[in-house]
């Protein structure tokens, strides 16, 4: 990804960063002015509102206040059987009903609990219904007088007269005071809600509370608690449509506020769950509370194509911002850098003849003429080190071919002592003696080893045995070399029958051979004869650190040599073992390196245990096939791993020799 497409995706998206910041900023300021003009609109609705229900219903409680202070009417109720009272009322109420805005009033009589009521349809001749106070529908009436002591409102609904309206409820009395019953009129609901809680404008909604916050008007009829007064508890109240606690709490302290005289309150609140600004203005007269709620989205306070064109402007402004940035960024930066990693790429290519000059005096400008400087350092340096290197290099080919011709002369004589090693083997003697009847297995680690087989054969008998020196490589094959003197200096004085003597011998020589040598050196020698007598007796072992094993009729025993091996710290009491061979049996001589071979996928030895159950399974077969199968389950064992130490195993069928 080049610098210039990193510059530019970082300044798009620091352009971005800027983009979203606005919007962000820019929401939350259309909100916050959304809100507050959504609160002015509230506000000037609620005591617009106020003046309006004012107007509607002052008109209408005066001329029912003034239809209950008439003479006839109070001389009527006191006297409602008087047919004269009766026709001097229904005179002047006539004129009463016709100025009321609906056109009707009625007349509730206190003694006889009378209902009268008249409208364009119908005459107050006789009265609708009597009331009782033990008729829910008629409890209204009772507790006006109750509560009321000259004049209220009442929302309800008359069932007998099938009307529902905002009724207008003025208590007649006597001259002591006593209620004479209740006269007064009544606005339609419907229409009532339609030319007042009907606000005309989308998003504006208004309704009224009492004092207790029960509904009193509402765009939806069913949330208004009908004859609210009558009702020790109203159900439908402001409260039940705000859900948090805080929000009927500030509520109710505006409303506190209106009734000590402020003239509107606003605030925002939750109504049936969804936000609104509410602007609140109170009618002391009636105990009522007008509320104007605005939604502050559908209202359309705001004049959004105005902002739409403001956020136009906002993008373009940052678009042109972009653009000179980048032009700035590209001619000021971007290009110089690129004509730097253009000269860097030809150095890392190997030319050096570059030549930069720039008279700019930023940091540009410096890195520049100091990168010039250093492209003169480096032309110069090279061309010495070009020429301290191509002498070097011959120094270096001619030390290498002095080293290749010394490797080649290390390997031919490798070579050369791995050849006379490997002749030094009884191989062709142990041929004669045994025949198919053995095998031997010689594996050195590296070209030439420590390890070593050895025979020995007179007319007494035959010696046979193994060796394994410590070290690897030249040093181990030195040592076998010292190992075969000795055995050869303790054959020549002690003869071929006492394996035991033979190997107290070796090791007494070897100690006097070694007893100069420092201490850190390993000069322990493991060592395992057989000696086969001729005459048919048993045979005779004796071993120092290692083992001889005899495998017949499916089983294989383990005769161990003593623990220690020769020319170690410790000396050992070196015992013969006659064993008694079976026809069949085979016997099989190893040095640890077949027990010590790494493989498998742990890298685990191949193990003492494995190798004795392998020489039981293979027993019954000929000698060389037993070879070729230890070979092969040691190469399956190892792998590609390389080889631990030297490797060699003898093994025989014992047979008596043609008589010499």
């Amino acid at each position: 990804m080049s610098l210039r497409f990193r510059a530019m995706l970082v300044l798009a998206a620091l352009c971005a960063l800027l983009l979203a910041v606005a919007v962000w900023l820019g929401g939350a300021a259309v909100d916050t002015i959304r809100r507050n003009d959504a609160a002015a609109l509230a506000r000037e609705h609620a005591l617009f509102q106020r003046q309006k229900l004012l107007t509607l219903i002052e008109r209408e409680l005066a001329l029912a206040q003034r239809f209950a202070q008439l003479q006839t009417t109070r001389a009527w109720l006191a006297a409602e059987a008087d047919p004269v009272a009766r026709t001097r009322f229904a005179a002047e109420a006539e004129g009463f009903r016709r100025a009321f805005a609906d056109r009707a009033y009625f007349v509730a009589v206190d003694a006889s609990g009378h209902y009268y009521f008249a409208d364009d349809r119908t005459s107050a001749a006789q009265p609708r219904y009597t009331l009782s106070r033990g008729k829910r529908d008629d409890g209204w009436y009772y507790a006006t007088l109750a509560t009321v002591r000259d004049a209220a409102l009442n929302v309800n609904r008359d069932a007998t007269l099938g009307q529902t309206k905002v009724w207008f409820n003025v208590v007649v009395r006597d001259d002591a005071g006593r209620p004479l019953g209740l006269v007064g009129s009544g606005l339609d609901l419907t229409r009532f809600l339609n030319e007042f809680v009907a606000a005309g404008r989308v998003g504006v909604g208004n309704l009224i509370v009492d004092g207790r916050r029960a509904i009193q008007a509402h765009p939806d009829p069913k949330q208004i608690e009908y004859a609210s007064f009558a009702k020790a508890r109203s159900d439908k109240t402001l409260d039940r449509l705000l859900a948090e606690p805080a929000e009927r709490a500030a509520l109710a302290a505006a409303m506190a506020r209106l009734k000590a005289g402020a003239p509107v309150a606003t605030l925002p609140l939750t109504l049936s769950g969804a936000p609104r600004e509410v602007g609140v203005a109170y009618l002391p007269s009636l105990d009522w509370y007008v509320l104007s709620a605005v939604d502050p989205v559908a209202a359309r306070v705001l004049d959004e194509a105005f902002f739409g064109r403001l956020a136009m402007v906002g993008l373009a402004v940052l678009a042109l911002f972009a653009l000179a940035a980048s032009f700035g960024l590209d001619r000021l930066v971007l290009r110089p850098l690129g004509r730097l990693s253009r000269s860097v790429e030809k150095m890392a290519a190997g030319d050096y003849q570059i030549e930069l000059a720039s008279a700019r005096r930023d940091e540009l400008g410096a890195l520049t003429r100091a990168f010039a400087a250093m492209a003169a350092e480096v032309r110069r340096h090279t061309g010495a080190l070009e020429t301290r290197v191509a002498e070097r290099t011959r120094e270096l080919a001619e030390t290498n071919a002095r080293l290749a011709g010394a490797q080649r002369s290390i390997e031919e004589s490798l070579r050369y002592a791995a050849m006379i090693q490997s002749a030094m083997l009884p191989t062709a003697p142990l041929a004669e003696a045994f025949g198919d009847a053995h095998y031997l297995m010689w594996l050195p680690r590296d070209t030439v080893g420590g390890d070593a087989c050895l025979y020995r054969a007179d007319e007494t008998g035959r010696l046979i045995g193994l060796i394994d020196c410590a070290g690897h490589g030249v040093p181990g094959a030195f040592m076998t070399l010292v190992a075969r003197a000795a055995f050869d200096l303790a054959v020549a004085e002690l003869g071929l029958a006492d394996p035991a003597a033979l190997l107290a011998r070796i090791d007494a020589i070897l100690r006097a051979e070694f007893a100069r040598a420092p201490s850190r050196l390993a000069t322990s020698v493991d060592a395992a004869f057989c000696y086969l007598p001729a005459d048919g007796s048993p045979m005779l072992f004796a071993g120092a650190h290692l083992s001889l094993f005899v495998a017949a009729g499916g089983r294989c025993v383990e005769y161990p040599g003593s623990p220690h091996g020769l020319a170690e710290r410790r000396t050992d009491a070196h015992r013969n073992l006659a064993v008694e061979l079976a026809p069949d049996a085979v016997c099989t001589l190893a040095t640890d390196g077949f027990f010590d071979q790494a493989g498998g996928d742990k890298g685990f030895g191949f193990g003492r245990q494995r190798f004795i159950a392998l020489l039981a399974e293979l027993a019954p077969r000929p000698l060389a096939e037993q070879r070729a199968a230890l070979l092969a389950a040691l190469d399956a064992h190892r792998g590609d791993a390389p080889l631990r130490d030297d490797i060699t195993v003898l093994g025989f069928r014992h047979a008596l020799p043609p008589t010499h």
